[in-house]
């Protein structure tokens, strides 16, 4: 029983160890993908294509960031959002 209240501990602390800006960013994939996924669903194409607009979206973001705001282009972030957009076509399929 120990172990495994170690187990959740650490999946725990592993969570919020990652920035709170992630998971704005994993929220923002998933609506995109979501979005993509109901246009797609008009035109019954496949639903990963989805993730290309989710791509290009924080791909976009990260540029602006990098050239106008003079930030690190984060490709940590651009992750985040994928995951997102994962879940979303997942969630959209079910």
């Amino acid at each position: 029983m120990k172990s495994f209240l170690d187990c959740v501990y650490r999946f725990f602390g592993r969570l919020v160890s990652i920035g709170s800006d992630k998971y704005l960013h994993f929220v923002v994939g998933l609506v995109i993908a979501v979005a993509a996924c109901k246009g797609l669903r008009s035109i019954d194409a496949w639903f990963m294509l989805s993730l290309v607009p989710a791509f290009f979206v924080m791909a976009g973001k990260e540029s602006v960031d990098y050239y106008l705001r003079g930030e690190q282009f984060d490709w940590k972030d651009v992750a985040a959002g994928m995951v997102g957009a994962v879940v979303g076509v997942i969630l959209f399929q079910q």
